[in-house]
């Protein structure tokens, strides 16, 4: 883009002149309605996405550095579903007797526990996590996630009864509970607009990338030492160790410093994060993070709490709504059955090797994570979700049509086949934006606490797929096997009317943007083609831009 700096100089003096003090805007005119608040519009606003990924790659590294807590999150939160089909933990934990094969099987009732008390915990911990994350900062509760981790590992070494499995699941609940309110809010304050959806979308690559490493330490145990299951916890402690290594290196959120009036603080933190960047004025940057923080604060009554804030205000409660609906969706379209419990899924439905379909899914996976990262930005959200559902629903509804045929090497392959067909649709819509709709559309002075409910919200559906998805399996109880797939295909098919009618296409968005599209009421489908202010404003600088050349 050829005159991007001159317009981006423009766009710098121009919010300077605008702004009689920088350091502090009107909220009581905002609020009133009486003269309305120029905006404080980024230097660097009209950098492509590319651009600002090369211009701000310290940056953006750092934020790429916070993802390997997905890569504990993935593989420690896929470790029961497979596991569960490893024969030496069948063997060290089996208590009953499977009725179509006469042998020593686990009892359903402990593997969906075990499943359903992770995402218990994770509700529960939203009663604390969104207030301590706002009061204390992000970097405390990312700390605390890295302490619950380590407790919940040490407990499932030294295991020796199912219930002992179950107490390391509730506590490693407590840590993924953590993980929106925290690391996600944290990389989302962080990033620019422009790699918002790319650095998010990294998190789902790290999550997958756990996955993978869990799926080829199963495949090696099941083949060289399948009754040495406990290597797989140990395993736990590598991720541990690198995250505890990133956490040194991380500052506090500069948003968090912003919201809490420690300027100085927050300018050596984004000094830190963005390192050296030709042309960077760290004071005018930092004061586009506090109007951001700052205009949503004024929306708001000044009597009411955050939770009040998001009850008693009809927007807030929309989209505190609309933002909880691609990440519930990764329970409703199978994500339980997909991922949570591939392998016992694989083993009960006959495919031969049930550790190698799943490490070839959880490949495929990955490869559709990493084209993701162009088609989140390029695409847009709100298509990739809407065609995306409907493309699984047709996927698992195939899978359940394998119910009508005999389970053979063909069929099994079939069956493999559809689910990393699933896997790499998921991965450009869902895994992405699931994550990246909870910190984008919820309101910036709420945003903590309206995670936290669409987190909540996931979590209830979590808990009733986790604890039924092994009782709709299980020989011993409703014995679907494939038939499973006409289930989440009809659920597919239902949502897809809340994301027709609600979900909006918030590419290329800033917070103060998205905010003002909700404030004017435009429907969701129109987003995309509808100007905001801060658009006019560049589009005038611009043309003063031209008009001097």
């Amino acid at each position: 883009m050829a005159d991007s700096k001159p317009v981006a100089a423009s766009l710098a003096v121009k919010s300077a002149e605008k702004q009689p003090d920088v350091d502090h805007v009107d909220l009581v005119k905002a609020e009133s309605g009486d003269d309305e608040v120029p905006p404080v519009i980024s230097a660097f606003a009209e950098l492509t996405r590319n651009q600002a990924m090369w211009k701000f790659k310290r940056l953006y590294l750092n934020g790429l550095l916070v993802c390997v807590a997905a890569l504990y999150a993935g593989y420690a939160n896929s470790v029961v579903g497979s596991i569960v089909a490893n024969q030496g933990f069948i063997d060290y934990f089996g208590s009953t007797r499977d009725p179509a094969t006469g042998k020593l099987a686990l009892n359903p009732q402990y593997v969906s526990l075990w499943g359903a008390i992770y995402s218990i915990a994770q509700i529960l911990i939203q009663v604390m996590a969104p207030w301590a994350s706002d009061r204390f900062g992000r970097k405390l509760c990312m700390w605390l996630i890295s302490l619950f981790i380590v407790i919940s590992i040490i407990i499932q070494v030294v295991s020796t009864q199912w219930y002992h499995i179950l107490i390391a699941r509730f506590i490693a609940g407590f840590a993924g509970g953590m993980m929106g309110t925290a690391v996600m809010v944290y990389m989302s304050e962080i990033s620019l607009p422009q790699f918002r959806g790319a650095l998010l979308g990294a998190f789902s690559l790290g999550f997958a990338l756990g996955q993978v490493f869990l799926a080829v330490a199963f495949k090696i145990l099941a083949d060289y030492n399948p009754m040495a299951f406990r290597n797989a916890f140990y395993s736990e402690f590598v991720f541990t160790s690198l995250w505890l290594l990133v956490m040194l290196w991380l500052p506090e959120s500069p948003a968090w410093y912003a919201s809490k009036g420690r300027d100085e603080e927050g300018k050596k933190a984004l000094r830190r994060l963005v390192g050296g960047v030709d042309g960077y004025d760290i004071d005018h940057e930092f004061a586009v993070i506090r109007y951001d923080f700052e205009q949503s604060q004024a929306k708001r009554k000044a009597t009411q709490s955050d939770w009040g804030a998001i009850f008693k205000n009809k927007t807030n409660l929309q989209r505190a709504f609309v933002s909880a609906i691609p990440f519930t969706l990764q329970n409703i379209v199978g994500v339980p059955l997909m991922f949570g419990y591939t392998t016992y899924f694989f083993q009960l439905a006959g495919v031969a090797d049930p550790f190698l379909g799943n490490m070839v899914k959880q490949l495929v996976l990955v490869v559709g994570i990493i084209v993701s990262f162009y088609t989140v930005d390029i695409v847009g959200r709100r298509p990739l979700v809407l065609y995306g559902t409907l493309a699984m629903a047709v996927l698992t509804f195939l899978v359940g049509c394998l119910s009508f045929v005999t389970m053979t090497a063909a069929s099994g392959a079939a069956l493999v086949a559809l689910c990393c067909l699933w896997a790499f649709v998921y991965a450009n819509t869902l895994a992405p934006i699931g994550w990246l709709s909870l910190v984008e559309i919820s309101s910036p002075s709420v945003r903590a606490k309206t995670t936290s409910i669409a987190v909540t919200v996931q979590y209830l559906t979590g808990i009733l797929f986790n604890y039924t998805v092994p009782l709709m399996l299980s020989n011993q109880y409703a014995g679907w096997g494939t038939k499973i797939g006409f289930f989440f295909a009809g659920l597919s098919g239902l949502m897809l009317v809340p994301i027709i009618f609600f979900y909006p296409e918030t590419k290329g968005r800033t917070y103060a943007e998205i905010d003002e599209l909700y404030q004017r009421g435009i429907p969701a489908w129109r987003f995309n083609a509808t100007k905001t202010h801060a658009q006019e404003e560049i589009e005038a600088l611009r043309g003063v831009g031209t008009l001097a050349q």
